[in-house]
């Protein structure tokens, strides 16, 4: 019984521990982290800091991996039901991130960190420990998509690939942007949703005009 009774507030004291870290990371960044902060935070000891976790590495690439799962969880109910359409189901996948974003951005400025810009002795770490997700993620990316309107010899993943980039590289020029210089977010969502809208009609349509094309 006694256990059983030790057992919640041992979690409880971990998550706090957790959690802490994810804002210290997010706002100093793994080198200049301190770990005296994260306990202060999260009202525990600095022993019991290490005993949970062995270290700052240790503690880091747990902190990733409970943000990232986190996250899948939320964003899977807040995404609901998906277009077939390649197009719309990327604007689908972008417009949720964002909307999680709003919420919680302390948690997107230490993953975003954490997955473009990595601590070097953390990176093959980092890889390995979140390679299950990232399959995951990429596999209901690409489940079901119509392909019926797609040029000869296009495939899946390379369409997939150039709408990622391009819509994770909006998501993170606004997400530097708060970081940078914190703005309404309400007034930031109606331009960036403006412009999810428009890179999706460019790149539905394409570029050049037919006259372009036939004059290469």
């Amino acid at each position: 019984m006694a256990e059983q009774l030790r057992q919640p507030f041992a979690n409880s004291r971990r998550t706090a521990l957790v959690n802490a870290a994810v804002r210290e990371f997010a706002t100093a960044g793994y080198r200049t982290a301190s770990t005296n902060r994260i306990v202060q935070a999260a009202g525990v000891s600095k022993g019991l800091l290490f005993h949970y976790f062995g270290d700052k590495k240790s503690l880091y690439l747990e902190a990733v991996q409970t943000c990232i799962e986190g996250l899948m969880r939320r964003f899977d109910e807040r995404l609901g039901p998906t277009s077939a359409d390649l197009f719309e189901r990327l604007r689908q996948y972008t417009l949720a991130k964002w909307s999680l974003f709003e919420e919680d951005p302390t948690t997107f400025a230490f993953l975003q960190e954490a997955m473009t810009d990595p601590p070097l002795e953390l990176r093959d770490l980092l890889v390995a420990s979140t390679a299950e997700i990232t399959a995951s993620t990429y596999q209901r990316l690409f489940s079901g998509i119509d392909t019926s309107c797609f040029r000869p010899g296009v495939t899946v993943e390379q369409a997939m690939r150039v709408l990622t980039w391009t819509f994770d590289g909006l998501s993170k020029q606004y997400a530097t942007l708060l970081r940078q210089q914190p703005l309404d977010l309400a007034g930031i969502r109606s331009v960036m949703f403006g412009e999810v809208d428009t890179y999706v009609a460019l790149l539905r349509r394409g570029i050049e005009n037919d006259m372009g094309s036939a004059g290469t």
